[in-house]
């Protein structure tokens, strides 16, 4: 009987050691509850290792639904926006977060976010935030933070009131649908969203802008607000000081780019931010918990802080005592300031010079940038006469021949006409004349095609004059232009138009200049010691004003290591092997300044690349800079 009293007594206590407590972890998902669990559920595998006394479970909840979830205490741990940490600091005493989320860009920590603005690309009457007045915006919540009180904050130090706030509730991705269904006039979103849809397809950047768009140094997603701290972790009241404390070592503890880490999509933790500057924008807006005015008389005040008023009284007369010792401090303040003064206008003098050292050298490298572009049409100018001398060596070279041919068939026939005309003679003779005469046309109408081509290129690439035309003749001009090297190289040009009739008011010359460097790139770099292939120039619209030419080809493709640097200037692979690394550093030059556009490209080593240029069809207004002699 001992024994088997024994025996439960041991099964007993090894279930009570290895019983663990078990520990949920809400999250706020503003893109939706499946999309954010699926995301943080590597979070969940990782505590549960470092953290084994408990049984972590993670649990993506949408606003309202994990407003519900810290109001019953279904959770236990909550990672959300600093707007619910404020609030329910105020309702229930919570402590300082446990830590504040580090969001990730390109591999470096983010560790502030902000709200963004965006409105339709086409609706040019809202740009900054007095547009915004009278108008209808959509939010996810207003009581989101970033996705709402940011930008209203921003809205109300400007006076603009809104006419209406549609409130989408589930995720912040349908705001941007409201908006691009035309349903609203703006979008409030968190900062980070509007990229990651674009790099996920699900948006078009054209069809979309970012209304009072800040530059702040460093930064590296669009926003319209200031910047605040992001997202912190923190524990609610029922949670055990121990267990917030072992749960704060093991969330910090996870280390920063690692696997669970890159798996989450983030940086990390770090240890808790200030998050005053949150509490004061919801302050100013008067947004839950500080939407309540208290009233107190005075009596209220000295009944309850009797003491501190009797301390503050002291202080006062403490105050009194020290006011000499003060007047003397001020003194020796304004001495000093006096020579800051002096100090200040020193630096300010040599700032002063070196901003003018600055401009001339600014003055410079525009007179350098231009020297070099016009130095790179010369060269494709001069490459394409040799091209096509070379090229107009064959047709007038034909008609030569056949010129003299029926030159010698004609004094035949003078000569059988002295002797006495026969009718086989002369039909022979109209028969050499009539194939003569066709193939002289054929050949001169090859010639003179090839020189009209020729003219408009050569014009279009040495005025830079702007004039409206198609970009199918524009690029068939162009093509045919480098037909000569195309050939000479075993490559081959397919000219493919996906949207016919694509009208441009815009520079023929310095688009047909970028298209010429993009294909010779793909020659010269494409297919260098590779079997000749196709090069692909595809002509397409890109939304209502713009328009897009891809350049691809299957040559050798460009490595991810050498992928960031080809539009930089004197960057080439094929340095004295003929490689300048100037043709695509003018064509992006060529792109974003006189076209209005931009330059892009995809490339996989090995399965070649496709340059990208997009472009407006109503190319920008020329901007003159001037500049004084210093």
């Amino acid at each position: 009987m001992c024994r088997v009293l024994v025996g439960i007594f041991m099964v007993l206590l090894a279930g009570l050691v290895q019983a663990s407590e078990p520990l949920t972890i809400g999250i706020l998902a503003f893109r939706g509850e499946a999309e954010t669990s699926a995301q943080w559920k590597p979070l969940e595998t990782y505590l549960n290792g470092a953290a084994p006394e408990f049984t972590f479970t993670v649990k993506a909840m949408s606003y309202r639904k994990l407003g519900e979830a810290v109001r019953q205490s279904q959770v236990d741990l909550v990672i959300a926006q600093p707007a619910m940490y404020v609030r329910l600091t105020h309702e229930n005493g919570l402590s300082s977060p446990l830590a504040t989320l580090l969001n990730t860009h390109n591999g470096k920590p983010v560790r502030v976010f902000g709200g963004t603005i965006l409105a339709r690309s086409e609706d040019a009457g809202i740009n900054t935030l007095m547009d915004l007045n009278g108008k209808r915006v959509a939010a996810v919540s207003k009581s989101s933070f970033a996705g709402y009180q940011a930008q209203t904050h921003a809205l109300q130090k400007q006076g603009v009131s809104l006419a209406a706030v549609a409130e989408m509730g589930e995720s912040q991705d349908l705001a941007i649908a409201a908006l691009l269904d035309g349903r609203v006039d703006a979008a409030f979103v968190r900062s980070g969203l509007m990229e990651s849809l674009i790099s996920e397809g699900k948006l078009a950047f054209t069809r979309i802008k970012v209304v009072n768009e800040q530059g702040f140094t460093g930064y590296p997603f669009a926003v319209s607000t200031a910047l605040y701290p992001e997202w912190p972790m923190f524990a609610l009241p029922h949670v055990a000081d121990s267990t917030v404390a072992r749960v704060a070592g093991a969330v910090l503890s996870l280390p920063h780019d690692g696997a669970v880490a890159r798996e989450i999509g983030i940086t990390g933790f770090s240890v808790p931010s200030d998050y005053d500057s949150v509490r004061e924008v919801m302050r100013s807006l008067k947004v839950a918990p500080f939407d309540t005015e208290n009233r107190i008389t005075l009596a209220q005040v000295w009944q309850q802080y009797r003491a501190m008023l009797l301390l503050a009284l002291s202080s006062v007369m403490a105050i009194s005592i020290f006011a000499v010792r003060a007047t003397w401090i001020g003194r020796r303040f304004k001495e000093l300031n006096e020579t800051l003064e002096v100090r200040i206008t020193k630096r300010t003098s040599e700032l002063s010079a070196r901003n003018d050292e600055l401009a001339k050298t600014v003055k410079e490298l525009h007179l350098t940038r231009d020297e070099l572009v016009e130095s790179a049409k010369l060269a494709a100018l001069g490459s394409m006469v040799a091209g096509i001398a070379h090229e107009l060596n064959t047709p007038i070279g034909n008609g030569l021949t056949v010129a003299s041919s029926l030159e010698d068939y004609t004094k035949e026939f003078q000569k059988e006409l002295a002797k006495g005309l026969r009718r086989s003679t002369l039909d022979t003779y109209v028969a050499n004349a009539a194939d003569a005469g066709s193939m002289l046309v054929s050949s001169l109408h090859k010639a003179a095609t090839l020189i009209s081509s020729f003219k408009q290129v050569a014009v279009d690439q040495t005025s830079s004059q702007r004039r409206t035309f198609q970009i199918y003749d524009t690029l068939e001009e162009v093509v045919l232009m480098l037909s000569p090297t195309v050939s000479r190289s075993g490559c081959t040009v397919r000219l493919i138009e996906q949207d016919s009739d694509i009208e441009f008011d815009s520079y023929p010359g310095p688009l047909g200049q970028v298209i010429a460097n993009l294909i010779n790139n793909s020659m010269f770099h494409g297919y260098a010691e590779r079997t000749p292939g196709e090069i692909r120039v595809v002509v397409s619209r890109a939304g209502r004003d713009f328009a897009k030419v891809e350049v691809a080809d299957d040559g050798h493709g460009i490595s991810e290591t050498h992928l960031p640097h080809v539009f930089e200037p004197f960057f080439t692979t094929r340095l004295g092997k003929g490689g300048s690394g100037l043709g695509l550093s003018i064509a992006r030059n060529l792109v974003t300044g006189t076209l209005g556009g931009k330059l892009t490209v995809k490339s996989t080593l090995g399965q070649g690349a496709a340059f990208t240029v997009t472009v407006p069809l109503i190319a920008p207004a020329p901007v003159i800079t001037h500049f004084e002699e210093g």
